[in-house]
Order: structure tokens, then sequence, then C-alpha cells
């Protein structure tokens, strides 16, 4: 694998785009008339993205804006979000017993694992399919099976040698509760942690409404990317965020999306960075030296600036 994470705009990539809209465009607008407007418009679009060799997280970005304005919803996925916190918080007690039997290094891992296993609930892949109903069945699998690309140690061994800022750019909600454990596990090593939002309601990504209430509150402070839009594109996010990623000592960044946007800033401040996803695209997978199914943990660069 090279020095930069790559993702370049194939085939596959309209496939994936056109899937994702079946599960958006209906909850824009219940009318099939209408429907079938808006997946012609998308096929223009995406038609266009490929024309201009546009990215495929850029080409998605604009066309999900654009079909949010035409349906005139804030937040289509709002249901499909709630549904993902409530079955989060219901496995999460279970979950955290489970790493209560783990210290030091090995309650990391454990740590870890629950936070990707909050990364299978992603409605916005098209070769993967979420099942809330077998949460603490993927947890176990993935304490068992590892990590195939795995950087753990070395992410196990900065935390133990220094202490300072942490920023960890989150990712869908239902998975943020899940990343409660590892929330908690840093701020016991001393670290402090920013817990870092979407700007506004992008698929069923967590904003800072979906954060409200829960323990997260308690385990960092709470940041918004200024971001409307999958992962964070230099393009759309803040200047508040990019200062917050300047000022950081390590970088925790989850889900596939984040592998797509935030290396571009990560390359800019030089901070160490590891990314923590369940590998659900063959595209993104192999961008990252992975195959589609692995659990990653993997530090990128391996030397930072």
């Amino acid at each position: 694998m090279s020095d930069r994470i790559v993702v370049p705009l194939i085939p596959d990539c309209s496939a994936c785009i056109v899937n994702s809209l079946k599960t958006l465009i209906p909850h824009l607008t219940e009318d099939r008339e209408e429907q079938n407007k808006f997946f012609s418009f998308a096929f223009k679009r995406i038609s266009e993205g490929y024309r201009k060799n546009l990215t495929p997280i850029l080409l998605s970005v604009q066309l999900y804006q654009e079909l949010y304005k035409m349906g005139g919803v804030e937040d289509p996925y709002f249901e499909i979000k709630k549904l993902s916190k409530d079955y989060a918080l219901k496995v999460l007690p279970s979950i955290e017993r489970k790493i209560g039997v783990f210290q030091g290094y090995e309650r990391l891992r454990a740590c870890l694992a629950a936070s990707i296993t909050g990364n299978v609930i992603d409605y916005n892949t098209a070769e993967h399919k979420p099942d809330l109903e077998v949460l603490i069945d993927v947890f176990e699998s993935i304490l068992n099976q590892g990590f195939s690309v795995d950087d753990s140690e070395s992410l196990w061994q900065s935390l133990n040698s220094k202490k300072g800022k942490l920023l960890f750019v989150a990712d869908n909600a239902g998975e943020v509760i899940l990343d409660v454990p590892l929330l908690r596990f840093l701020k016991e090593l001393g670290w402090k942690t920013t817990f870092v939002v979407k700007g506004r309601p992008m698929v069923n990504d967590a904003t800072e409404d979906d954060v409200k209430g829960t323990e997260i509150e308690q385990l960092a402070t709470i940041a918004n990317s200024g971001a409307w839009a999958h992962g964070v594109p230099l393009r759309y996010v803040s200047q508040e965020f990019l200062d917050l990623m300047s000022e950081s000592d390590i970088i925790i960044s989850k889900g596939q999306a984040n592998i797509e946007t935030v290396p571009e800033i990560q390359q800019k401040f030089g901070v160490e960075t590891y990314y923590i996803t369940k590998a659900k695209c063959s595209h993104i997978s192999q961008a990252i030296g992975a195959k589609k199914g692995d659990n990653v943990i993997l530090k990128h660069p391996k030397i930072t600036a």
C-alpha cells in the first residue's frame, strides 16, 4: 500500500450508489411517480460524475445533497437511526459485561471489537445489509476472529506512553453507542477526547441530536465537522474542525467514508491516525490492503510526520 489511501471511481461505484438510493428515495417520497423522477435525476447526475471523473465520495455527496433538497426532508433516515440506537442500547450492557473480564491491551482490543461491531450498522453500502438482531453474535465473532489488519498494538503503545488530545471522528447513529466502551477506556487512560459528528443529517450518520442524552456526553466533548456529507471531505468541513485535527495528538477515524476523506486532511497535519472499520465494500477494502469482511485497525501512514 502506498503512502496515500486512494479510492477512485470505478464502474462498481455506480451500482453501489444506485442501490443505496433504494433506501433513500422511498424516505423522501412515497409517490411512485416522484420516486421515478428522483431516480431519473440520479442516473443523470451519476453519468455526469463519471464524465467529470469525480471521486466516489464527492459524486455521492453532491447527489445526496441535491436529492435531499428536492425531497424537502431534513432527516429521511430519522426512524432508521432511532431503531439503530435502540438496538445498540439494548445490547450494550451485555457487551460491556464481556469486555469487563479484560484488562490492559486485551481490554483495548475488546473495546475495539465493540466499536467495529457498531460499524456494521451501515445503511449506505450496497454490498452490506445490517442485521440489528445479531449484534452480540457479531461482537463475539470479532473477538474470536481478531483483526485482519491489526495496528492495535501500536495504538495501545501510543495511548499508554503519552497523554493529550484525541479526536474521535464518529460514523453512524447506533454505532456511536457501541463506541462507548472505547470512549470510557480512553478517559480512564487520561486522554481528553473530542467526539466529532456530522454538521447536519446525512444518511444514517450521527449528528449532535443523535448523541444528546447519551453517556458519550460525559466521556467526551461533542463537536461537529461542519459538513453535510458522507465522511469529512476537505471542501465541506469547517475551519473549526480543521483546527481540532491540527491540535490533536491522535485521531481515531471510524467507518469507510472517513477512510475516503480523512487522509487528505491528515496529510496536512501529520497527526497519528487510526482507521477502525468493518470492511464492507470490496473497492475500499482493496485501497487499504484488506478484503471484504475484514476487521480493520489501520495506522496510516505507518510513520507519521
